[in-house]
């Protein structure tokens, strides 16, 4: 119980009273528009209701209803009119003995016909409508983003914005952006990004997967994520596909430009240190002087000056135009995109020990040291792409596409490292790195009729994504325990550069005998070439006559070589290789509709030709080598046509997945914590996938969606721990000798009523793999040893739960859009251990995010972005008990807290402009 104060109470009753006369003075109207045709709701409608004396509008919301307040008695004149629909007007009567008045009109479309006029126009393909239009007729299992959709959301890049799909979490940078997809629980490894149907390769230098966070948003007519496979696809993604359909020319003269400024409240706090990367050169010494032994000069430390700004602005701009011309035979679009945005964050992380330690317990943890890092990442990141479409006649189409994306990233982590409870030395280390990936990609593609019922489409593309590293340095000083002065450590320099390059061609013919049956045959060849460069040296600080260098500033230290083989950068790393990769495929897909079911079924072969050279010894075995194989993979793809808004889906498809080239170089390199190693033995991946869904579109945008998953994945790809003997030992990859399995369900729905609508998903996963673990602990007679257990656990990313909600407001007449969302992903495995019970477990997540947009007459649109308004952290614990208790963020006695992520909100105000 608690008292009201009676002032408080007697406004509450006037306003009330106020708010009761207002909705009860005048009577109300309303109803739905449709068309007369589908039945399917008008969205955006003007509703006109007039008399002589008065006049009332209103627009109708996104489920086709519309509503007219406080209407005085009367005779009056209602008219419904929709562009593109014959106007329609009635007479009414709005009597005082009625509150409620309902009015419903079925509209029909414009239809006029002009002598030897033809007039065509392209569908407005980046709304929701067509959006769920594609989802219903598609032949497999997909989930669609339009552009309309990504372009209210909060998001900017697509990493962030596939955060938002059914089954579908990310991978984070350091900075908090989505970066890689884990589609249905599965690592990165399983899945492939596509642009336009065309595979793309990836700058990384260890793995095939695209960093998503390098693709703007706004070029994107909208995102496609395929969760079940047909023959005419590549069969390498057994997760699933991600295809980013780019903007397309349009067939009238269209005009789009953006400007937005915005700050991330970290560094309200924090001002933000960043470095010139001005000075830094792109090639180390070894490729500017050769293979000749380095001098210390020529090794800079400019980036280690560092300069603050406070509350730094982010900018993005983004301006296209396209047109149809020559009579509408040639399309074309030019677009472009900039965005420099300064991102940042803090963590705390307990670096274990590689090894745990056999007592009290076998296996347990060992933590050496605590690290409170503070990251300053300023991204600049450029698009630019452009496409022409030629269409000499309806049978004969070509179009020309060009990509280009540029993303430059200057990281400086400053990192505070102690001894647990703040005993011991204290470190101070800069990592500064400057980092440029590019990713290029032309496709000339066409259709051509060849006779009647027989058409043949083709694509040759050329791609290439690169990555450079230059010149990257860890600058540490170390405080004694005990004293006051800072010592300066030595300094590496490292360079690192990858290449990915890729050349395709592709060639379907399509037969339709009738209008239920369609035969396509077709092939794919793909060339792939990839390199990696990694360089690296290491000046020390130990001048003649010294011991060590006290540490007054940067610019004072003097570096030099301590000695001659340091001056001789490392060749035979493992990071040092050349590979190529040949995929050859074709199909035989069918399609076959009979009454309400439509079968699509085939068989896909793809033969794979892997090779690679190494710069390791040549004494070692698997320097190089040659791995051949092919895979038939058939699938089946039903949908049963309950009614015009209603499918049922069941789907199987085999797939696959390839090793990623460089897991295939057996050389041995120094991880994070362990020495890891390639394996020349690994197998690729194979996978029988089942998906149901029941999909009920209710109109344009409501609709609902049911489904269910099954994988049975045979020699999975996971990093495990190897034995080599008593004392070495290597993480690396393998496959586990049982099959893993994953299956899960995922619901999709949204709704609207009026103006309100609330769209959300939510995902259950369950995944099993079994793999060898190890266990260090005192054997019977009390002597330390290491002996291997199996141990089943969830696939490396998996989330059992993943959930998205949003709640929608669209008001088409007042041009007012907002949008207030949450982002759920559950606990899920984020590092694998190679001993047993000691993997990393990201604790479970929410995020949440609000924007809007308001339109000013015709063409200007205000806009407004924030992020992580909860600005709640990310954890990852180890799940066993905490020995740690009462240290920094040690709270928890069932879990170890291993790292926690704090990055704070972002916000984002721009105008746009369309034509």
């Amino acid at each position: 119980m608690f008292k009201v104060n009676q002032i408080h109470f007697k406004f509450f009753l006037i306003g009330f009273f106020i708010l009761f006369t207002q909705f009860s003075m005048g009577q109300i109207l309303k109803g739905k528009i449709l068309d007369e045709k589908t039945q399917e709701p008008l969205v955006g409608a003007t509703i006109i209701l007039k008399n002589n004396t008065k006049t009332y509008s209103s627009s109708s919301g996104f489920d086709g209803s519309y509503l007219i307040r406080d209407i005085m008695p009367g005779k009056y004149t209602l008219t419904a009119q929709f562009i593109g629909f014959q106007p329609l007007s009635k007479d009414l009567e709005i009597s005082s003995g009625q509150n409620i008045q309902f009015s419903n009109f079925n509209l029909k479309e414009l239809e006029k016909t002009l002598k030897e006029v033809t007039v065509t126009s392209k569908r407005n393909r980046e709304n929701d409508q067509y959006a769920r239009r594609t989802e219903r007729l598609a032949e497999n299992v997909v989930n669609l983003v339009s552009a309309r959709a990504i372009e209210l959301s909060p998001d900017i890049t697509v990493g962030n914005v596939l955060q938002r799909v059914s089954g579908v979490s990310v991978e984070r940078t350091n900075s908090g952006d989505g970066q890689y997809a884990i589609i249905r629980g599965m690592d990165k490894r399983y899945s492939y990004t596509s642009v336009n149907g065309v595979n793309l390769p990836s700058p990384d230098d260890k793995n095939r997967a695209i960093p998503l966070d390098m693709f703007p948003a706004e070029m994107i007519e909208r995102l496609e994520v395929v969760k079940a496979l047909t023959p005419k696809m590549e069969g390498d993604a057994i997760a699933g596909a991600m295809n980013l359909v780019m903007k397309d020319a349009p067939d009238h003269l269209t005009i789009n430009a953006n400007l937005s400024g915005g700050i991330s409240s970290f560094f309200i706090n924090h001002p933000f240190s960043g470095f010139s990367n001005a000075g830094i050169n792109f090639k180390s010494p070894l490729d500017i002087y050769g293979n000749v032994l380095a001098q210390a000069n020529q090794f800079q430390t400019s980036q280690l000056v560092f300069n603050n700004v406070k509350a730094p602005i982010n900018t993005i701009g983004g301006i296209s135009i396209g047109n149809s011309i020559f009579k509408n035979k040639l399309g074309f679009l030019l677009g472009a995109s900039y965005s420099r945005q300064y991102r940042g964050g803090s963590t705390l992380y307990y670096e274990p020990n590689g090894q745990p330690g056999p007592d009290p317990a076998p296996n347990t943890p060992i933590f050496l040291y605590v690290h409170n890092r503070v990251y300053y990442d300023l991204q600049a990141r450029t698009g630019i792409h452009a496409k022409l479409d030629y269409n000499s006649n309806p049978d004969h189409t070509t179009s020309l596409y060009g990509l280009w994306l540029q993303l430059d990233d200057n990281l400086h982590r400053h990192d505070v490292i102690t001894g647990l409870g703040g005993v011991g030395e204290i470190d101070n280390e800069d990592r500064v790195q400057f980092t440029r990936k590019n990713l290029i990609n032309v496709t000339w593609s066409g259709h051509d009729k060849i006779v009647n019922k027989l058409t043949a489409d083709w694509s040759l593309a050329y791609a290439v994504a690169t990555s450079r590293l230059p010149d990257w340095v860890d600058f540490k000083v170390y405080r004694p325990s005990g004293t006051s002065t800072d010592y300066v450590s030595s300094l590496p320099h490292i360079w690192t550069h990858s290449q990915d390059k890729d050349k395709d061609a592709y060639l379907n013919f399509t037969y339709s005998p009738r209008n239920n049956l369609e035969f396509i045959l077709g092939g794919m060849y793909r060339h792939k070439d990839r390199s990696n460069t990694y360089n690296d040296w290491t000046l020390g600080v130990l001048l003649p006559g010294q011991t060590t260098q006290v540490f007054t500033n940067v610019q004072s230290v003097k570096y030099s070589f301590n000695s001659v083989n340091q001056q001789s950068a490392d060749t035979t790393n493992a990071l040092n290789y050349t590979a190529a990769e040949d995929v050859e495929a074709g199909f035989i897909q069918g399609k076959y509709t009979i009454g309400k079911l439509q079968i699509l079924a085939g068989a896909r072969i793809e033969f794979t030709k892997q090779n690679y050279s190494s710069q390791l010894p040549p004494t070692q075995a698997g320097k190089y080598a040659t791995f051949t194989y092919y895979d038939v993979l058939p699938s089946v793809n039903l949908k049963y046509i309950l009614s015009p808004k209603q499918n049922l889906r069941l789907s199987y498809f085999a797939g696959i997945s390839r090793p990623n080239l460089f897991e295939l170089i057996p050389g041995t390199y120094g991880g994070d914590f362990y020495t890891e190693s390639g394996n020349y033995n690994l197998k690729h991946t194979t996978s029988d996938n089942l998906d149901f869904r029941f999909e009920d579109f209710f109109n344009s945008t409501d609709h609902l969606f049911i489904g269910a998953f099954y994988k049975n994945i045979v020699n999975p790809i996971e990093y495990a721990f190897i034995n080599i003997s008593s004392s070495n030992y290597y993480y690396e990859p393998s496959n586990p000798s049982s099959a893993a399995t994953n299956y899960g369900l995922e619901l999709v729905g949204e709704k609207f009523i009026r103006n309100w609508g609330l769209s959300g998903n939510y995902s259950y996963t369950h995944s099993a793999v079994t793999t060898s673990k190890a266990v260090y602990g005192r054997d019977q007679y009390g002597q330390i040893a290491t002996t291997y257990q199996n141990e089943t656990r969830p696939l490396q990313g998996q989330s059992a739960h993943i959930g998205n909600l949003s709640l929608l407001y669209k008001n088409t007449l007042k041009g007012f859009e907002a949008q207030l969302s949450v982002v759920y992903t559950g606990k899920r495995l984020s590092v694998i251990s190679p001993f047993l019970g000691l993997d990393f477990y990201q604790r479970a997540t929410t995020q949440l995010d609000f924007s809007f947009e308001k339109r000013f007459g015709t063409h200007f649109t205000l806009f407004a972005k924030a992020t992580n308004l909860l600005d709640n952290p990310i954890y990852q614990d180890v799940l066993h008990s905490n020995n740690l208790l009462g240290d920094q963020g040690q709270i928890l006695s069932d879990k170890i807290l291993v790292q926690k992520n704090t990055f704070n909100q972002t916000y984002q105000i721009g105008l746009r402009y369309k034509l």
